[in-house]
């Protein structure tokens, strides 16, 4: 069985958490999850399984953004 780690900034509702089991399960099948709370994140969401870290997070959204910006201003 997988262990998948679902890391969001603020604590989710059981509706929230069903939801998104409901939408992995269609990936990952049968799977434990491992709820986290990290504020730095700011927001969205990473989900780990133990390879690989699907990170929609607000913070590195906005570093991506950040990195493009500095970009364009240096060419």
């Amino acid at each position: 069985m997988n262990t998948l780690t679902i890391t969001t900034s603020r604590e989710l509702s059981p509706e929230k958490k069903f939801d998104i089991e409901t939408k992995l399960q269609r990936k990952y099948g049968y799977f434990k999850a491992i709820y986290r709370v990290d504020q730095t994140i700011l927001g969205g969401i990473i989900i780990f399984d133990g390879q690989t870290a699907y990170d929609g997070s607000l913070k590195t959204q906005l570093a991506k953004l950040r990195d493009r910006v500095v970009d364009k201003i240096q060419q």
